[in-house]
């Protein structure tokens, strides 16, 4: 399997992973910024097939799509906070997806002797630190209330 090929199965991989878990959350926001994480991961893979780094960008829908979600969240007060328990663990998984897949166009691109590749491979680790940095946030968003409950009262908590 070539370098390429190897790019495009770990985003086809990623875009299965955000699918199945935009399908089976009962979290409708979630969903909707699960689908667009997949549909990210998608266009990295038609731009892996085209070679076309140019194509690439790192869409604020995903970040427009946050903060209807957790804007919602916050007007709701804590009770609208998802309840849906594997949500949590799914975005954990995509954290890990992210931390792998930039860690890989990193190396491989430095690796590269191809300018084209390095170029292509450059601007998609970009793109996934900050899917990487977006996705370790609500993670932290939804983990907090979990962490207030358990350390209230005992020692000091991070500042917002």
């Amino acid at each position: 399997m070539g370098l390429i090929d190897e790019a495009i199965a770990l985003e086809e991989r990623a875009e299965t992973n955000y699918r199945a878990a935009a399908e089976t959350t009962s979290d409708p926001s979630a969903g909707k910024i699960l689908t667009l994480l997949a549909d990210e991961e998608a266009k990295h893979a038609d731009a892996l097939r085209t070679m076309n780094a140019g194509s690439l960008q790192a869409g604020s829908s995903l970040i427009d799509a946050a903060k209807d979600w957790i804007g919602g969240s916050l007007e709701g007060g804590v009770g609208s906070i998802s309840t849906d328990a594997a949500l949590l663990e799914v975005l954990r998984q995509a954290v890990e997806i992210e931390r792998a897949t930039e860690t890989f166009y990193r190396e491989q691109g430095a690796l590269s002797d191809e300018s084209d590749i390095r170029t292509l491979f450059h601007r998609l680790a970009a793109i996934e630190k900050g899917h990487f940095l977006f996705v370790s946030s609500l993670v932290e968003y939804y983990d907090r209330p979990a962490e207030w409950v358990e350390s209230a009262e005992f020692g000091l908590r991070d500042e917002y």
